[in-house]
């Protein structure tokens, strides 16, 4: 079995801004799901010694298959297993990319994993104690530990704190009957102000099969799919909006917007250009544009497209960050 065990600063939901800490910590996204993944990060990964994890990993630039084993000191300074990924990559350098993210423009991580494959403990359930160890990651040999994590993770039944969109949801249609079909999109918000994204999702299908040919109801289960990171199926969501409305402008955005998100740059540019020649004054936009430019290899038009932004917008620190990342 390869295992690592990793410590990172004490945090309730490591899904960024709006969890308890006033500063995101380097580790602070690493049960963000996106797009079906969780990207690990922490301080003292930029580098990661493969072989330390198995002696015929020394020319490796990844380790696929491990167990990445979380811990953190809580407010009482006990080092406690807090969560776990199973099936994760490792890689030897740490990897950066620009990005479209509103959250990480410079979106870096050193570990990957499936979300499905990962589990976040509530702070009551983070009972289990770790050897002391400081921040970082530490390759443990001792076989006791190795095998009691590995049983305690295996053994585990109980609740977890990271997010999963059910699959029973993306095309289920709610149960619910209303005389109204406006009443469907009431009881959606209604849901969503209690982050129960399944069931609205839900509203909005029944919507759906209600009147098929409306886009509204695509459109706001697309919209929950994009906040929620769930690129593909947001995609295919926006792409039945066009099939209904070709000159929904949101629509071609939030597809220009998804296709950078990932790695699609020249659908990206195509997408945004359909909504930049409507919206001229959207910097945003324009800006993300100059991204996907960027890692077309675009540079002269990218460095356009930044300044131009921050012309139009100098107290925008995300436009002042894209100038200066070009120099």
């Amino acid at each position: 079995m390869k295992i690592v065990f990793i410590n990172v600063p004490w945090m309730k939901y490591y899904t960024g801004e709006g969890d308890e800490e006033k500063l995101v910590p380097t580790c602070g996204y690493n049960f963000q799901h996106v797009n079906g993944y969780y990207y690990g990060y922490g301080e003292g990964l930029d580098q990661i010694a493969l072989e330390q994890i198995d002696d015929g990993l020394a020319n490796d630039t990844q380790v696929e298959d491990v167990t990445v084993v979380w811990t953190s000191k809580n407010r009482e300074g006990e080092n406690k297993v807090i969560g776990w990924y199973k099936k994760a990559t490792i890689y030897r350098e740490a990897k950066t990319y620009l990005s479209m993210d509103g959250e990480r423009l410079f979106f870096k991580y050193s570990i990957v994993a499936p979300a499905a494959e990962a589990l976040l403990l509530p702070v009551e359930l983070r009972l289990l104690d770790a050897k002391e160890m400081s921040e970082g990651i530490s390759f443990e040999k001792d076989e006791k530990i190795i095998a009691d994590v590995a049983m305690y993770i295996h053994n585990y039944a109980g609740d977890k704190m990271n997010y999963l969109f059910a699959k029973k949801d993306l095309e289920g249609a709610s149960i619910l009957n209303f005389p109204e079909y406006e009443m469907y999109f009431a009881k959606a918000d209604e849901f969503l102000a209690k982050d129960l994204y399944g069931k609205a999702v839900r509203c909005f299908n029944k919507a759906i099969v209600l009147e098929p040919e409306l886009a509204i109801g695509y459109e706001c289960k697309g919209s929950i799919f994009l906040s929620l990171k769930m690129y593909d199926e947001a995609l295919e969501v926006y792409k039945k909006v066009l099939e209904i409305e070709p000159d929904n402008e949101n629509a071609h955005y939030c597809l220009g917007l998804i296709y950078g998100l990932i790695g699609d740059y020249k659908n990206c540019v195509e997408e945004m250009n359909f909504y930049i020649n409507r919206r001229k004054d959207d910097m945003n936009a324009l800006a993300e544009r100059g991204i996907a430019y960027y890692h077309l290899g675009e540079k002269e038009l990218a460095s356009k497209a930044f300044k131009k932004a921050y012309a139009a917008e100098p107290e925008n620190l995300i436009f002042k960050q894209l100038v200066d990342c070009l120099g």
